[in-house]
């Protein structure tokens, strides 16, 4: 079997699987990097070696971060694993023990005060923007999912205003409301104020609210990217005591060690547990 014919059935697989089309095109760019890597050196995805996922580790250590790392082997695993199955391939070269060791750091949420900066900030943008990232602030949605957002994926629910997320990342689709309320006047507003089309709501990239991120950070010089504000959130409704089962719904993680990890810099006043004595 070519290489190629090998990744592609492994994807049609998976697919049939039940895998997110946004999870297997993942898949699809970490195995053809490893393919890249490999079709050089005159070596064919199923003769590889563990001396061979050694290289390609090393190789990736001089420009990617372990957690970066540790999700392409396991990419690779996973793919090697489902060829030994299907009889593809009689080795697999590597395993779990060849990741590399990454260290879960604790993630500090916006201050009160670094959030009101940021609020100044985006208030004196054009409406669009101004609108995207309030969206961001009062759902915790990834900044590409409110990127990608159409006129018709808001809507009014009773009083309360929802966001219809679509095609979202790991399969994480999810339908859910906007908790901050002055959040859900600014979104709402922006909403009656546009067209009911196709294009994206707020008619603004990714990429561009991730400049404008950068933008305030390099203006305040306060530790700021829009994926920051997800960990925030997590965090302020913790803070407020909503069930964590609700806060990874909200947030579209599939495991409440996920949402663990993004509610851990929630501030905690351990004296409403304390005895007194």
């Amino acid at each position: 079997m070519q290489d190629e014919e090998f990744i592609e059935t492994f994807l049609r697989d998976m697919r049939l699987e039940g895998k997110a089309a946004s999870t297997l095109n993942v898949y699809e760019n970490r195995l053809q990097q490893w393919l890249d890597f490999l079709a050089p050196r005159g070596i064919r995805l199923q003769a590889a070696t563990h001396a061979d996922i050694h290289d390609y580790t090393n190789w990736l250590h001089k420009k990617k971060k372990n957690s970066t790392i540790k999700n392409a082997l396991t990419t690779i695993y996973v793919l090697y694993k489902w060829g030994h199955k299907n009889n593809i391939v009689t080795n697999i070269p590597l395993s779990p023990a060849d990741y590399p060791t990454v260290r879960n750091e604790r993630i500090r949420r916006l201050t009160d005060d670094e959030l009101k900066q940021l609020i100044a900030y985006i208030d004196g943008l054009q409406e669009n923007l101004r609108a995207a990232f309030w969206c961001m602030i009062g759902t915790g949605a990834r900044v590409g999912e409110v990127a990608h957002l159409t006129a018709t994926d808001v809507s009014l629910r009773g009083r309360s205003v929802f966001i219809d997320i679509r095609d979202a990342k790991w399969g994480s689709d999810r339908c859910i409301p906007v908790t901050n309320e002055h959040a859900a006047q600014i979104v709402w507003r922006f909403r009656q104020a546009v067209p009911i089309d196709s294009q994206p709501l707020f008619r603004v990239s990714k990429r561009t609210l991730q400049w404008y991120a950068t933008q305030f950070s390099q203006k305040t010089g306060i530790t700021f990217r829009c994926h920051l504000l997800r960990h925030t959130y997590a965090a302020k409704l913790t803070e407020h005591g909503v069930p964590i089962t609700t806060i990874q719904y909200l947030l579209g993680h599939k495991s409440i060690a996920m949402t663990a990890h993004y509610a851990q810099s929630a501030l905690v006043d351990v004296r409403e547990i304390t005895p007194k004595i």
